[in-house]
């Protein structure tokens, strides 16, 4: 596996991660090892051990996962996580203004998974019955919704370059 696909793949355990309401130190690390991998120029699947962890911000837990990854070419972590939410969540994270803590908030308070859930909700208001979700904010996600339904969603959140 490449860097920018490990890097994706340590970015999303971060966004899934704060969906669970996780440690902010832990989410931050995952987010943190992402953006190291993702501009990385060394290839990080063919780093041992030793070398992962000589490099500044991988720690062993880090570190281990990546060469899970380089030898299995998936994570059973990330995908113990994918497992605690419904498949099309993290597609929510791709409309504009929706963030990780929206789509915890819109999870853990009406149990919305998909964009065709938070479009049902907030056409008809129910998103104002969360704390800090207004009117306003509903339209602004109903704006969201149908730009990303023309192809204008934004892209990956916290891609590594």
């Amino acid at each position: 596996m490449d860097n920018l696909s490990i890097a994706r793949l340590f970015a999303n355990i971060g966004d899934l991660l704060e969906l669970k309401g996780e440690n902010t130190f832990k989410i931050r690390a995952y987010r943190a090892a992402a953006d190291i991998i993702g501009h990385a120029s060394e290839p990080f699947a063919e780093l041992n051990t030793e070398e992962l962890l000589a490099i500044p911000g991988i720690g062993k837990a880090i570190a281990e996962k990546i060469r899970e990854i380089a030898e299995t070419g998936r994570l059973t972590f990330h995908q113990k996580l994918l497992g605690e939410f419904p498949t099309t969540i993290l597609d929510l994270l791709h409309l504009q203004g929706v963030g990780p803590k929206t789509v915890a908030l819109l999870y853990q308070g009406l149990g919305l998974g998909s964009i065709d859930e938070l479009e049902i909700a907030a056409t008809e208001g129910r998103l104002s019955s969360l704390p800090g979700l207004g009117p306003k904010k509903e339209q602004l996600i109903l704006t969201a919704v149908a730009r990303h339904r023309q192809g204008e969603g934004r892209p990956l959140r916290r891609t590594a370059t």
